[in-house]
């Protein structure tokens, strides 16, 4: 294609458009093409489209790097957006109440981008899950075929956007201003809230109600101000990474082969996905991260760190590249196999030690259990949710053991791995029953 592309397969097909996966040949990187047929849009729908996102420069919206067109077909050539739309993400797994005014708080930045852009602001108007790509930690905004520039007037048109996502105004052929906006986002979160893992707060329902009020003049008259609303709500109903004493979390196991990895990698999505960002970094040189990470083409991967779903990890490059430095960020350290010199005290570190429940491994795994049992932050966890060998273990450790549950996907977050991991961090959670073992005291 122009010499330059080879079309790869189809990314998706709409009323108006088909967008394909395309390599650009010589550069060796991905590009998407939206091809739009010049007998079904007129000149303008291409024009309006690219005009308006050419000069864009913001993370959420993908960049226009060309403008195409043959004898039958316009093309815009944009950035591929690895990712998963927000429908698919919800549909895969619930979300925490964070993560949900995350998501709310990214999308009120991008459309707050658009609403003060210099000398038209531009109207997004067609705000849906299907529009909204998940990329590791970013949200982008796609799709800006019925986007328009705004004046300040008000703009007629007859019906815009998705029926249960629309505007009134819009959907009633009324000038729409970026309020329409504002409503779009809010039937979004409010349609998000519906995957949440526990009943979104008070406060968060009194929000949405604002900002999707069928009255324009009732609603958060900007969605700068609809983004306060939620940061308050932030630090009002989720927990703040900042106050937690653990920052470095270790993980190792009594032997190669139990699940240290799987483990490791599902600590860390379980807090990300409650609200705690973690960062997984691996330590133990044997490189499973990238064998698990290949069985899910969704995984995007930026600047050596691995993103899916809510995981945040780094592959074992050596030296080459350093976890990313942030404050408000738990590092999950998967070591592998257990060594004397990678043990970490202070309040700060906490060390979790998985335990081999094969009986032939129990006077192996106890020795070294023994040593470690009598050590602040240190907790155990027996795999594949062997009850006998933990109660065994717990015995001769005199500490408590807990059980892994059986588990086919480490990075999707469920609640009795949320329920372990929280019970063994002393995280703040709902209050349940745990599976434990503690020694009998005579």
């Amino acid at each position: 294609m122009f010499g330059k592309y080879r079309v790869l397969s189809t990314l998706g097909t709409g009323n108006s458009s088909t967008v394909y996966l395309a390599e650009h040949i010589r550069l060796n990187v991905y590009r998407a093409i939206k091809c739009i047929p010049k007998d079904t849009s007129p000149v303008s729908s291409l024009s309006s489209e690219a005009t308006l996102l050419k000069d864009l420069n913001h993370p959420g919206i993908p960049i226009i790097y060309d403008i195409e067109e043959d004898e039958h077909f316009f093309y815009i050539i944009e950035e591929f957006i690895q990712g998963q739309s927000i429908d698919t993400f919800v549909s895969d797994q619930k979300i925490s109440h964070e993560l949900l005014i995350k998501f709310g708080i990214q999308l009120c930045d991008i459309l707050d981008y658009l609403h003060h852009l210099v000398p038209y602001p531009i109207l997004y108007q067609d705000l849906k899950p299907e529009h909204i790509i998940v990329c590791g930690n970013q949200i982008k905004l796609i799709d800006f075929g019925i986007a328009s520039f705004f004046t300040g007037s008000g703009k007629n048109y007859q019906i815009y956007g998705t029926m249960d996502f629309a505007a009134p105004e819009a959907l009633n052929g009324l000038p729409v201003t970026p309020s329409a906006d504002v409503y779009g986002l809010g039937k979004v979160l409010q349609y998000l809230s519906s995957y949440a893992m526990e009943p979104c707060s008070t406060i968060f329902q009194t929000i949405i109600q604002k900002a999707t009020a069928y009255d324009a003049a009732d609603r958060y008259e900007t969605v700068r101000l609809f983004k306060e609303a939620l940061e308050q709500d932030l630090k009002t109903a989720c927990p703040s990474v900042s106050h937690l004493t653990i920052k470095n979390i270790s993980v190792f196991g009594s032997k190669p082969g139990i699940g240290t990895t799987h483990i490791a990698i599902a600590l860390a999505s379980t807090l990300t996905a409650n609200g705690y960002p973690a960062v997984y970094t691996e330590r133990n040189g044997n490189n499973h991260l990238r064998s698990m990470l290949q069985e899910h083409p969704a995984v995007k991967e930026q600047n050596g760190i691995c993103y899916y779903k809510y995981f945040r990890g780094i592959p074992d490059y050596g030296q080459g590249i350093e976890p990313p430095d942030s404050k408000d960020a738990i590092y999950v350290k998967d070591f592998g196999v257990y060594q004397k010199d990678i043990i970490e005290l202070g309040p700060e570190n906490f060390n979790l030690f998985i335990l081999s429940g094969s009986p032939w491994d129990l006077a192996q795994t106890i020795s070294t259990g023994l040593g470690l049992s009598c050590l602040g932050n240190t907790a155990f966890i027996c795999n594949y949710n062997n009850q006998s060998s933990a109660k065994k273990l717990a015995g001769k450790l005199g500490c408590k053991v807990y059980c892994f549950p059986f588990d086919g996907d480490a990075f999707t977050c469920t609640e009795t791995k949320t329920d372990l991991f929280f019970h063994v961090l002393s995280f703040e959670r709902g209050k349940k029953k745990f599976l434990n073992f503690r020694k009998r005291q005579p």
